[in-house]
């Protein structure tokens, strides 16, 4: 309660005021009410009567006790008279007082100057009394307190500490063991104050408890990444960088612009290219795009513009670095490694073509470049020819000439009608055959010569192709004849046509040897129409080789230089090229513009004639023909320079 005169604070237990002595208004105890009832009513009347103690300077707060230095005076020494003071005095009543005790207590003086008599239980003394007013402490519950207190401060401590951010950032501060997220933190503190190897240790630690609880934390692995990088430790970097995009968050940018830098820091280039376009396409943020092309060449580029052309085109491949170029038609090729080095410009003909191309810089490899052309060059006319199909009882002389339109069906053809201007389209070659093969480069020009067909008797075919000065070809003009003329119709070369007392493939070894010598060897020989190896046996007139079948060693192939064996057709060494030329079907074809064979027929691959013709004005006359059983027998008449034969070669081919 408050002492209504000083407002100071005294205990329920306290009677008067601590600090002024004044008498305090409280509810009485049962025990004080008994004490009451026996003072009877005047004692509390006198109570209220007494004037209030003096102010004593200096004494402020709530304290326990005061002391009034100044000198008092006695009841005696000023005369007070004072009603009821002896009954007060006899009774020893007054707060606790012995008998006759009230008289020698000093007087208190307010500032009027009024006496009062001191509050009970204050000692006097002669001249200067000192008061002092003290009250018991309980420190029993003192203590109680001060344990409650400290039981509740631990308590509070350790909930704080343990379960709240703040308390496990204390926690980790302090080196314990805490939270991830506090780790994280007390890490980034770290690594802003510049202490790398302490902002490494708390990353680590909080990485594997986030780990453990398979709960990932990206910004965390950032700052981890960046604490690496400034340690040095690419590679530990590059390995947290590609743990977020590759298994964490596979669109977040920032990993991959981390990883970038990284990976550029090490001089790998091509490695960050490579991961920014998969950047790009992860995450859809165009600036890795513009990233990726700064770090990689320049895409090639074509000196002719991509699209339809009715002319072959010489197209050159073009790099603003001047790195090397590697290119394919091939759209399926690999580019750089299955791709061709550029050293020259490309010549496009008809057809269309899907160029790609790649700009190589060490390790560095552009975007490949995608350039599409269609070329389709003008077609030449189908040629004509003078002489009709029909049956003819002499030899004739036949004339080609290029094809040709009337006015009425050049304005049906307007592509080939804008071709009549072009000097290039119109340059019309003329090729023809009259052996029954499909005119060819290698076959004879028409040069304006008349082509003399009918010499041997039977049905011949007139084939003929128009190419224009592009290489374009036309459709062939086909012609067939028939002519009844002497010396008649000649036999193609057969498997009837063989060298007497010899059959490929079916004459022994044995039987050869016993019949035409034990001869030098054997030799293992290799022969490109044989499978496997033969035994060759060396002769003074030529050589004979044999091949293993299952029925035993075969003859193979014979080859002889003297009169020793006899050609098919009674054909020998020594007989010249129209002898030998004679025997067999010949249609009369002259020399192809090339000048390297003659065609003598053509049936099919495996039944012709050709005359082969060397630089060295060397012939080879060799004629084929197929089994039953499908093999081939190939037989050659060597044709030296002077015009006769020095060599006959009959073999097997598989």
């Amino acid at each position: 309660m408050l002492c209504p005169d000083c407002n100071t604070y005294a205990a329920e237990d306290d009677i008067v005021c601590p600090r002024c002595g004044k008498l305090l208004d409280r509810q009485p105890t049962q025990e004080e009410e008994l004490m009451r009832f026996r003072q009877g009513r005047h004692l509390r009347k006198l109570e209220e009567s007494l004037p209030p103690p003096p102010v004593v300077p200096g004494s402020t707060g709530a304290s326990r006790s005061f002391e009034d230095t100044r000198p008092r005076e006695t009841a005696q020494e000023t005369g007070a008279v004072y009603s009821r003071r002896e009954s007060l005095a006899s009774t020893g009543r007054f707060y606790g007082l012995e008998d006759g005790a009230l008289d020698d207590m000093p007087l208190g003086y307010e500032v009027s100057g009024t006496p009062t008599i001191m509050a009970a239980g204050q000692r006097h003394s002669r001249a200067k009394r000192t008061i002092r007013i003290k009250r018991l402490i309980n420190w029993a519950y003192v203590l109680i307190g001060c344990i409650v207190l400290v039981l509740a401060l631990a308590v509070g401590t350790y909930v704080f500490l343990t379960r709240t951010p703040s308390g496990q950032v204390m926690m980790a501060r302090m080196g314990k063991d805490a939270t991830s997220a506090a780790m994280w933190q007390v890490g980034q503190e770290y690594l802003q104050t510049g202490d790398i190897d302490r902002a490494i240790a708390y990353f680590q630690t909080a990485r594997a408890k986030d780990d453990e609880a398979k709960t990932p934390n990206v910004t965390g692995l950032l700052q981890m990444g960046s604490a690496y990088e400034a340690a040095d430790l690419l590679a530990e970097a590059e390995e947290v960088y590609a743990y977020i995009y590759t298994e964490v968050v596979p669109s977040a940018p920032d990993a991959y612009r981390a990883q970038a830098r990284v990976l550029i820091a090490q001089g790998r280039e091509a490695d960050a290219a490579a991961l920014l376009s998969e950047a790009a396409a992860k995450t859809g943020v165009s600036a890795f795009r513009t990233q990726r092309l700064d770090i990689l060449p320049s895409v090639p580029s074509t000196s002719v513009v991509p699209g339809y052309y009715n002319a072959a085109q010489t197209v050159a491949l073009i790099q603003a670095q001047d790195c090397e170029i590697w290119y394919s038609m091939d759209q399926y090729a690999k580019l750089p490694e299955e791709g061709m080095r550029y050293e020259a410009p490309l010549e496009l003909s008809e057809g269309e073509y899907t160029l790609r191309a790649v700009a190589v810089d060490g390790d560095l490899v552009s975007d490949v470049m995608y350039a599409n052309f269609q070329i389709y060059l003008p077609t030449p006319l189908q040629p004509d020819c003078n002489l009709a199909p029909n049956t003819y009882s002499g030899k004739r002389n036949v004339t080609l000439r290029p094809g040709s339109l009337t006015k009425e069906e050049l304005e049906k053809n307007p592509g080939y009608k804008a071709t009549l201007s072009d000097p290039v389209a119109q340059t019309i070659t003329i090729y023809y055959t009259i052996d029954g093969s499909q005119p060819d480069q290698d076959s004879p020009i028409w040069d304006g010569t008349p082509i003399q067909m009918g010499t041997y008797g039977g049905y011949q075919v007139l084939r003929a192709v128009s190419v224009n000065g592009y290489g374009k070809q036309g459709n062939t003009l086909e012609r067939t004849y028939k002519f009844e003329t002497n010396p008649g119709y000649r036999k193609v070369y057969g498997v009837d046509d063989v060298i007497p007392g010899l059959k490929l493939a079916v004459t022994s070894r044995e039987d050869f040897r016993a019949k035409h010598g034990e001869g030098k060897g054997p030799e293992m020989v290799v022969l490109n129409t044989v499978e496997g190896e033969c035994e060759q046996y060396t002769y003074d007139w030529g050589y004979a080789s044999f091949m293993k079948t299952k029925s035993g060693w075969m003859l193979a192939d014979v080859m002889f230089t003297t009169d020793k064996f006899e050609g098919p057709r009674n054909t020998r060494i020594g007989m010249t090229e129209d002898k030998i030329v004679g025997q067999y079907k010949d249609f009369g074809q002259v020399v192809g513009s090339t000048g390297v064979k003659r065609g003598l027929y053509y049936e099919n691959e495996n039944k012709q004639g050709v005359i082969s013709i060397l630089p060295t004005g060397e012939k080879s006359i060799y004629y084929r023909v197929g089994t039953a059983d499908g093999h081939v027998w190939q037989l050659e008449y060597a044709i030296g320079a002077n015009g006769s034969c020095n060599a006959i070669r009959w073999f097997f081919e598989r």
